[in-house]
């Protein structure tokens, strides 16, 4: 993302962000008005940024965000919401940038995941994902094909927690990593 595109869209971005995370911590939903909105707004921007160019670096950006994250709502390990509020992210930091944004949002999730695990106090489950990890990736190299074994009903990594925060301080992340500084 150029630093123009980033200067005159960068408030934008972070209400979304705001408004993608409070969502989603307040309902356990990332409403599709609200990722909707985020990408036609970010369209809109661009458009007037740099024309037609900039449309178009949007739909890739947009489309880059959703394939990056359809394979894990295919596994059940994201929602649907998830999946478009990157979309929406994607299209206002073009392909790159949804890249750079995914890439630092797992990260933000895995470290948000563990950080719930350790204040509630579920050390045995911390403990029991290395054995988890290592027989999926087992019983995926031994059948050829992916394997997701549900876990038991008490266990908390059924649980759920909202990923819009995670999508938010990722994307928040990549941008301040991105930006060029002025000297």
């Amino acid at each position: 993302m150029g630093a123009g595109l980033f200067a005159s869209s960068a408030t934008y971005v972070l209400a979304f962000l705001a408004a993608l995370a409070v969502a989603d911590i307040g309902t356990h939903r990332i409403p599709n008005l609200l990722t909707v909105s985020a990408a036609s707004l970010a369209m809109l921007l661009n458009f007037r940024n740099a024309g037609s160019h900039g449309v178009l670096m949007s739909i890739a950006g947009m489309l880059t965000g959703l394939a990056i994250f359809l394979p894990f709502y295919f596994a059940k390990g994201f929602g649907a919401g998830d999946v478009k509020a990157m979309g929406a992210v994607g299209a206002f930091v073009g392909p790159h940038g949804a890249m750079v944004a995914a890439a630092w949002t797992l990260i933000a999730g895995a470290i948000c995941a563990l950080t719930l695990l350790i204040v509630r106090r579920e050390h045995s489950a911390i403990a029991s994902l290395p054995r988890r990890w290592a027989w999926q990736l087992f019983a995926a190299y031994s059948t050829g094909q992916p394997v997701s074994p549900a876990a038991p009903s008490g266990d908390p990594a059924r649980r759920r927690f909202p990923y819009g925060l995670a999508i938010a301080c990722g994307t928040a992340f990549s941008l301040l990593w991105s930006t060029p500084w002025a000297a």
